[in-house]
C-alpha cells in the first residue's frame, strides 16, 4: 500500500505541475491538443477548488497511507518527505483554492482570446 501511495503522490505532483505549466507551455508551443487537455484538466481542478472539496488524489493517497500506518505522518519516506512540501504547503487552504480558481479563470480567458488551432496574428514589418 505504501508503494501505491508513493506512486499516487508522484502522479499527483505531475498533475499539479502540468496544471501550472500547461497554460504557458501550450501557448508557447501553439499546440491545440496540449491546450485542450490542459483546459479540461484545469476546469475540473478549478471546479473542485471552487466548491471547497479536497482533491480526490489527496483523499485517495491519504486513505492508502493510513491503511498502511494509522500513525501516518507526511515525513515518512522519501517521496512523502520531498513532494508533500510542494503538494501540501503550510498555507491556509483558501489561498490555494483562490490561486487555483484564478489560474482556471486565466486558462479560460486564454482559450477565449487565443482559440486553439487558430493561427496567431502575423506581425508585419514596419519598414
Amino acid at each position: 500500500m505504501k508503494i501505491l501511495a508513493d506512486i499516487l503522490m508522484l502522479l499527483h505532483f505531475l498533475w499539479a505541475a502540468f496544471m501550472v505549466i500547461g497554460l504557458p507551455l501550450g501557448l508557447i508551443l501553439r499546440s491545440p491538443t496540449l491546450r485542450w487537455v490542459h483546459f479540461g484538466g484545469m476546469m475540473v481542478t478549478a471546479a473542485i477548488a471552487a466548491v471547497g472539496l479536497y482533491c480526490p488524489l489527496t483523499v485517495w493517497e491519504e486513505m492508502l497511507r493510513w491503511k498502511t500506518d494509522p500513525a501516518f505522518r507526511f515525513d515518512n519516506g522519501f517521496l512523502a518527505r520531498h513532494l508533500s512540501t510542494i503538494l501540501y504547503p503550510g498555507v491556509d487552504p483558501w489561498i490555494i483554492r483562490t490561486a487555483t480558481v484564478a489560474w482556471g479563470l486565466l486558462t479560460l480567458l486564454s482559450m477565449i482570446l487565443r482559440w486553439p488551432g487558430l493561427p496567431f496574428p502575423i506581425q508585419r514589418s514596419t519598414r
